[in-house]
């Protein structure tokens, strides 16, 4: 009869073992499916970071562009003393850059298509008109959207939607000061200047 009993004691020793061994397994299991999880979310985390820098770059690539321009084309509004406008971004006179056909983001005009940061990500940037009373492409309060959508080779996206306002000293002219720095006919600064000035991407930063 001791014998028998110690043989069933095997037995128990035997499936304690076996349940332990699988909740071993079991653990391993969901560590493993935890681990997996966690890489998964940080790649989905990078690629979104990355992709939403190189929206950022999109905008920023377009805004300094924009800068130059605005004054070029703004150069007769700033001598006249009226404020300016961005109907040259809006109404296709620029080339390559299709006029704007309404005042949403679908009906903007597209100034950057397949953008690239080392041809790995890739933005479009697009500009529109706000409900200012103009339409699609008159500008009348001096204020616009610009998106920039990003892409990445794995799949990543992102956009980033800013409003530009463009304007000089609270939207007056640019007076009241009749010499240029020290270049009047004395060489002083209260008598006008010895030659006009016609480059006003210097005069305005």
């Amino acid at each position: 009869m001791a014998a028998k009993y110690i043989h069933d004691e095997r037995g128990a020793a035997l499936i304690t073992a076996l349940i332990i061994l699988t909740l071993l397994t079991l653990i391993g299991i969901a560590a493993t499916n935890t681990s997996i999880l966690e890489t998964m979310i940080s790649s989905s985390e990078r690629s979104h970071t990355e992709a939403f820098y190189a929206a950022e770059a999109g905008i920023e690539h377009l805004r300094r562009n924009f800068k130059t321009l605005f004054v070029e084309k703004n150069a007769s509004h700033f001598a006249a003393g009226i404020d300016p406008d961005w109907d040259f971004v809006l109404n296709g006179s620029q080339a390559g850059v299709g006029a704007a056909t309404d005042i949403t983001y679908e009906g903007g005009a597209r100034w950057i298509t397949g953008g690239d940061l080392g041809s790995v990500y890739l933005y479009n940037v697009t500009v529109w008109n706000n409900d200012d009373g103009g339409g699609a492409t008159d500008d009348t309060d001096s204020v616009i959207f610009m998106r920039a959508d990003a892409r990445l080779p794995n799949g990543g996206t992102a956009s980033v939607e800013i409003s530009l306002f463009g304007g000089a000293t609270g939207g007056t002219g640019l007076g009241g000061y009749g010499a240029q720095e020290g270049a009047g006919a004395g060489k002083n600064y209260n008598s006008n200047d010895t030659s006009a000035i016609t480059d006003f991407s210097t005069q305005i930063n």
